[in-house]
């Protein structure tokens, strides 16, 4: 499936890895760090994402320093589940919109045409016929949400059950831990920045000060002679 096909184009980085995949896919790793997206996904904790422009070969961009902890959920079999589950997810929402969003349109679009026909001056029945539609629509997007979040824990449970329930719990605490250390050293660096900043402007402002003063000990001076040449 085609999915967050901006980052996917705007890739500058070489992959580190090229994983070719049983059905003739290929997952490329790429390191978010040199990417112009990096901190847009920092800012929303996104260490890892995938990505794909074709709906077939997909890029996976990852922080250096999780990579290293979490590098064992970055295999190729490991790659395969959730390239699995992205299929899936996709597969669900076309049926979502083919088989229930469309059909729903056109049935209300041929209920509109009816009873503007048959109930000219009935306008509420409309809007009842509207919010019938509306609701099943809502009802349907909960049930495919609910669905997707299934096949989420379902591939997330096959990815515990490949690395070892108890390894995979390591790795998460593991990752934890540099992501809360990141965010502090993040933290302190634009701390430090800002009060270069300041430290900065104060330094401009106090050689303004001083030029200024500068200036004016020499507009007087030149006064003083223009006087004493007078008298």
């Amino acid at each position: 499936m085609k999915y967050n096909e901006k980052q996917f184009y705007q890739s500058v980085t070489e992959p580190f890895e090229v994983q070719e995949m049983d059905n003739g896919a290929k997952v490329s790793l790429h390191y978010m760090n040199d990417e112009p997206f990096f901190m847009d996904n920092i800012n929303k904790t996104r260490f890892s994402v995938w990505s794909s422009g074709d709906g077939v070969n997909y890029k996976i961009f990852v922080e250096k320093g999780d990579y290293e902890i979490t590098k064992e959920l970055f295999t190729k079999d490991v790659n395969a589940i959730w390239m699995n589950f992205l299929t899936s997810i996709d597969k669900m929402r076309k049926k979502y919109i083919f088989c229930i969003m469309l059909p729903m349109l056109l049935v209300f679009l041929g209920i509109l045409i009816t009873i503007s026909i048959i109930f000219p001056n009935k306008g509420w029945i409309l809007f009842v016929a509207l919010a019938v539609i509306i609701v099943a629509s809502l009802i349907s997007s909960a049930l495919l949400s609910k669905k997707m979040q299934a096949e989420n824990v379902k591939a997330a449970s096959k990815v515990r059950d490949y690395v070892g329930v108890e390894r995979f719990k390591q790795i998460i605490e593991e990752q934890d831990k540099y992501m809360e250390k990141f965010y502090d050293d993040l933290q302190k660096k634009y701390e430090e920045e800002d009060k270069i900043a300041e430290e900065a402007e104060n330094l401009d402002q106090i050689e303004a000060e001083a030029s200024d003063k500068e200036e004016k000990e020499k507009s007087e001076s030149t006064e003083e002679t223009d006087s004493e040449k007078e008298e």
